[in-house]
């Protein structure tokens, strides 16, 4: 890209160059008696001919930039358009007032035509100035290009009826006889001056658009032009002598010019942007069809890598989830295990802690899917419920221990704050029949079926494993129950009796406990397989919302 600037920069350097050249060779030609020998007889006709072709042009500026400005809002764009509006109107106001001319409210004379030209030149000259100081991007109101028109007639009103009717208020611009004084020169250096400074600053934003505004280029080459038009006119002694003539010839180049960037940059761009536009879409269009067709294709192959994954994912869980149950005679175990998704955050273990003791887990990540399949690793990997030490003997903790423990764990590693785990752990005495259980913030109340069909209800309370460890250091309690037997535990995640979060009375913990009821005299796998047949006759062809684990402990009469 910088090295297509550079040679775009080198172009239009050499192309100013030449135009330098050029003009000055134009002007020494003029300067060599090609007027006097071809035009000086009608004079007065080609510079009527000049100046409403230049008239002409710059209202065409104005017309064009302020009729845009409607769709733009620029305030640069209506300082140009206001600009152009003055200069086409004293134009028009010097045309008629030169020497030769008709009565145009006063008889017309050179001081009279002089002035007009001299206020025209200063008005566009500095209107540009103005126009280039002027962020591009900056926004004036809707509906205030009225107001601009009207404060800019005003000001050509007033230069119309003060140099008509009260020229001696201004000093002479120019003497019959003695011709230019230095008033005007002077004031014709300064035009100049303030061309150069508008060129230079037309230039250097040229440069800033990495030379892709052409119309900034334009103007430059009008302004250059337009200076050899004013140093025409410091040289003139007679209003129809060679130099002011010449200076006609370079003023009607430089408005051409002139059009031509604000044509380029108001009306062509617009629609050569919109013709780019046009071919890039029809090129689209005539390959949209491959494009549709290739895009589902990897769309399709990234789904099949994502579902490939996301059994994998699966298979991990599954795998760490047991795949047979402890033997004890006497007490039978069963868990049902339905994840919402491919994979879930519900686990669950039953596990021999030694010969008397079972170890039962059973637990939920907050949501459901990869995320909370990622929490549900991490725990299976870092929950400890005992520690052997080398000579045989172990320690079996507690399983207040055991959640606290994995409350410090979970705390050292960088997860959400939103996501944690509620879970509830207990050791089963095998030979008393004593269940020793605490609650990590588990949402779902235990309950033990007894023998002669009713039902009790166990607390479950206490503070979830969640990233909270700096600023609260829970403490979970030991608490206890009694198995006897034929009793039956029953464990299960929130997703069983949430069958729908809008209707929670679908199915709550209540009817599930008037449902466990009738299923005293049947084993712990019938009754697993009879609360998950109650879920799913509830559920019917309705999505399920959450995964669900249902863990079943019947207990028996242990040899002693």
């Amino acid at each position: 890209m910088r090295g297509s600037t550079a040679k775009l920069l080198r172009r239009e350097i050499i192309i100013i160059l030449f135009l330098v050249l050029f003009s000055a060779t134009l002007f020494y030609l003029f300067s060599c008696c090609i007027y006097q020998i071809f035009l000086s007889d009608f004079f007065l006709t080609w510079h009527i001919f000049l100046e409403f072709s230049s008239i002409v042009m710059s209202f065409c500026v104005f017309a064009i930039t302020y009729y845009t400005y409607e769709e733009s809002n620029r305030l640069r764009s209506i300082v140009i358009a206001s600009t152009f509006l003055a200069v086409s109107l004293l134009d028009l106001f010097h045309t008629f007032s030169y020497k030769g001319m008709p009565v145009f409210l006063t008889e017309a004379s050179v001081d009279k035509a002089t002035s007009f030209w001299i206020i025209a030149r200063l008005t566009m000259g500095v209107g540009l100035f103005i126009s280039i100081l002027i962020p591009s991007e900056k926004k004036v109101k809707r509906n205030q290009e009225g107001l601009w028109a009207l404060m800019t007639l005003i000001y050509s009103a007033y230069w119309l009826l003060t140099i008509s009717y009260h020229i001696d208020l201004y000093p002479p611009l120019f003497i019959e006889g003695k011709g230019l004084t230095p008033l005007k020169i002077y004031l014709e250096y300064f035009i100049i001056s303030v061309q150069i400074v508008t060129a230079v600053l037309f230039f250097s934003a040229y440069i800033k658009s990495d030379c892709e505004d052409i119309g900034y280029i334009h103007i430059v080459r009008s302004l250059i032009i337009s200076i050899f038009s004013e140093i025409a006119f410091t040289r003139y002694n007679n209003v129809y002598d060679t130099y002011n003539f010449l200076g006609h010839i370079y003023k009607i180049v430089a408005y051409y010019m002139l059009f031509r960037a604000l044509f380029v940059q108001n009306v062509q761009k617009p629609y050569q942007d919109l013709h780019t536009a046009e071919r890039k879409l029809s090129v689209y269009v005539n390959n949209l069809e491959q494009l549709v067709a290739q895009r589902t294709a990897e769309i399709s192959e990234a789904n099949k890598n994502l579902l490939r994954n996301l059994d994998y994912a699966k298979n991990i869980l599954l795998a760490l989830l047991p795949t047979s149950f402890p033997v004890v005679k006497g007490t039978e175990f069963a868990a049902k295990y339905m994840p919402c998704e491919k994979v879930g955050g519900d686990f669950y273990n039953v596990f021999k802690l030694d010969e008397q003791n079972i170890g039962i887990l059973i637990g939920d990540v907050a949501g459901h899917g990869v995320s909370a399949a990622m929490i549900n690793v991490f725990i299976n990997q870092n929950i400890f419920f005992k520690k052997e030490y080398d000579d045989g003997r172990q320690k079996i903790f507690t399983p207040r221990g055991v959640l606290m423990n994995c409350y410090h764990k979970y705390n050292e590693m960088p997860f959400p704050e939103e996501v944690y785990v509620v879970m509830l752990y207990g050791i089963y005495n095998i030979a008393t029949g004593e269940l020793t259980y605490a609650s990590a913030g588990m949402n779902t109340n235990p309950l033990i079926l007894k023998g002669d069909g009713q039902v009790s209800v166990l607390e479950a309370d206490g503070f979830p494993i969640c990233k909270f460890g700096s600023h609260y250091k829970p403490s979970y309690q030991n608490r206890t129950a009694h198995l006897n037997p034929g009793d039956t535990l029953i464990l299960y995640t929130d997703g069983l009796i949430e069958l729908d979060p809008r209707r929670p009375d679908r199915f709550s913990q209540e009817q599930l406990v008037q449902f466990i009821t009738g299923l005293k005299d049947i084993t712990a796998q019938e009754i697993c397989d009879e609360i998950s047949d109650a879920y799913h006759a509830l559920r019917g062809d309705e999505e399920m919302t959450d995964d669900v684990t249902i863990l079943v402990v019947k207990a028996g009469k242990a040899d002693k």
